[in-house]
């Protein structure tokens, strides 16, 4: 068999070259790689501290809310005629009938089978029901709760109508 031409020999010696120094990884493309995943792991450990503190203030949030929805259907399934103080204190909802405010109660240290202390539940709880005489035959009752959570005061407050039919 004949030889190549000169030509096409120094483009097969050239072609054998490239070939044959891009076999590996350089370490500049290692040390590259190497500082891009430093880099998404400091950015992810960054916003571990933030992610735990989200969470346990929804954690926080959704306790309150729980806790104030129970307290406001325990009130609305005693009827109309029963959203009193005296009724509340009776069926175990207010822990008190002396108000905190006008026609406000506090739940903060009561704990029945089905409804939970405010006091005993969330840092700082407080809990307080409100009676407020809309109409002949109607009545607003409104159940707020509040906490603290890391020095900051947090409230949520639910509330529904009560009517005589």
């Amino acid at each position: 068999m004949a030889d190549p031409p000169p030509s096409e020999l120094r483009i097969m010696q050239r072609n054998h070259r490239t070939t044959r120094t891009r076999r590996g990884v350089t370490l500049i493309e290692v040390l590259f790689a190497v500082f891009l995943v430093a880099v998404c792991a400091a950015i992810l450990v960054a916003t571990m501290p933030t992610a735990s503190r989200s969470q346990a203030m929804a954690d926080l949030n959704n306790k309150a809310t729980n806790l104030a929805q129970k307290q406001l259907e325990a009130v609305r399934s005693l009827g109309y005629s029963n959203v009193t103080a005296g009724q509340l204190l009776a069926a175990s909802l207010i822990d008190s009938t002396t108000p905190v405010t006008a026609n406000t109660y506090a739940f903060t240290n009561v704990d029945m089978g089905m409804n939970d202390s405010p006091g005993k539940l969330l840092p700082s709880g407080t809990g307080t029901v409100s009676i407020e005489q809309l109409a002949l035959d109607l009545r607003r009752v409104k159940v707020t709760v509040n906490w603290s959570y890391r020095g900051q005061a947090k409230t949520v407050s639910l509330g529904t109508l009560v009517a005589n039919l």
